[in-house]
């Protein structure tokens, strides 16, 4: 998938799905990869309004996922959990606290580590839409002062309780009518006065300026260890690079990289890189081509136990390997 908004007409949509592949893609524009990272049946749900200069959504699954996005290159994304806590999400390795909002440019690359069963908000918006909006709030006649918003690296913003409630709630409320009443995004009146309520209250947001970057230098170098270790993975899986030899072709200690993972991901290289594998096996199970078997695929990303992987892949998805490329070859009669 690209990385422009696809559509210049306003469109809603809600869109459920059981594979977690499938529910990355669920939203329009974004380039994403997501990870099941906890056992069991996958559902997932999005809830989707987006036009030619606005994106708002509500994504939620049932289980953990690892989450690697990047939203459309000319937007900018704000997120914010459904529930008012926050509690368990991780936005670039950190736990986001209550009342933070996250901020990420749609040229840059953001991780998520989400909860199951945590629902997450989020607007994209046009950046020039939104800077020709935040320069006539600010009486600014030239862009000499970037805003925090503008800046490339993530950041969260601290919202007020009050200030945090409003927008919550009004996308809420927005996406609620919209579901409720989908033909009003046939009329031009209703998109703009949609588009002005979400552009004015984000405004009035970023307003505070009350914001602070997620990421150090030294935590940099900790998600940097961790994405260089799973594109490895991913690029080769021939190899089978155990954490021993990615210790080696990454030039650090075990004892570095078990930190690395620990700390950005909560779960060891290990555990994590055996989830990525198994995500990996179900995705080309359910794009099998005629001919390939689940030993095939599987042996392909290294499992050589077909005992212990089939239990490990059922354990994870809650089916065997077998149903999972039986549902694929019926799909594709």
């Amino acid at each position: 998938m690209n990385g422009t908004l696809l559509r210049s007409g306003a469109v809603f949509a809600v869109k459920r799905t059981t594979e977690v592949h499938c529910h990355a893609q669920n939203l329009t524009g974004w380039r994403q990869d997501y990870e099941q990272t906890s056992p069991g049946l996958f559902e997932g749900l999005v809830r989707e309004y987006q036009d030619s200069v606005l994106q708002i959504f509500e994504e939620i699954a049932n289980r953990s996922t690892t989450q690697y996005c990047q939203t459309w290159d000319e937007g900018v994304w704000f997120g914010l959990p459904v529930e008012e806590t926050g509690q368990n999400l991780l936005y670039m390795g950190h736990a986001l606290r209550p009342n933070q909002m996250m901020v990420a440019q749609g040229r840059t690359l953001f991780d998520l580590q989400v909860p199951e069963g945590f629902g997450l908000y989020g607007v994209v918006i046009k950046a020039q839409q939104l800077q020709t909006a935040w320069k006539l709030a600010h009486a600014m006649d030239d862009d000499s002062k970037a805003a925090a918003w503008q800046l490339e690296m993530p950041r969260v913003f601290n919202l007020t309780l009050p200030t945090r409630l409003r927008l919550s709630g009004l996308l809420r409320e927005a996406l609620n009518n919209l579901q409720a009443y989908p033909q009003v995004v046939r009329h031009a009146g209703s998109v703009a006065a949609l588009q002005s309520a979400i552009l004015s209250t984000l405004v009035q947001v970023l307003s505070l300026e009350n914001t602070e970057p997620t990421v150090t230098l030294r935590w940099r170098r900790r998600l940097d260890l961790v994405h260089r270790a799973r594109s490895l993975v991913l690029s080769d899986p021939a190899s089978y690079l155990t954490v021993d030899q990615l210790c080696q072709a990454l030039y650090v200690t075990r004892r570095t990289l078990q930190n690395c993972f620990q700390s950005v991901l909560g779960m060891s290289p290990a555990a994590y890189l055996r989830a990525v594998r198994l995500n990996r096996v179900r995705q080309e199970l359910l794009q099998a081509t005629p001919g390939q078997t689940v030993i095939d695929i599987a042996a392909r990303w290294g499992f050589w136990h077909m005992g212990h992987f089939s239990k490990e892949y059922r354990i994870l998805f809650a089916e065997k390997p077998s149903q999972t490329l039986k549902r694929s070859r019926a799909m594709a009669r």
